[in-house]
């Protein structure tokens, strides 16, 4: 978006800003990766946690 304004000197000043569809990109963005990196140390924990009780298992099994 292109915003004008008249600058101390007289002139007109051309500034652009942001809109709102980038940082809807970006907070999409960040919303994706967040999902994806708990989904990940969730699962690395659930294996962890698999492989414990499976030593544990075979400890006691007869």
């Amino acid at each position: 978006m292109m915003r004008t304004y008249v600058a101390d000197h007289g002139g007109t000043v051309f500034v652009s800003t942001p809109s709102s569809r980038p940082k809807q990109i970006r907070s999409r963005i960040m919303a994706l990766v967040v999902i994806a990196v708990v989904g990940a140390s969730a699962g690395t924990v659930q294996a962890f946690r698999d492989h414990q009780r499976a030593d544990v298992t075979r400890m006691w099994t007869p």
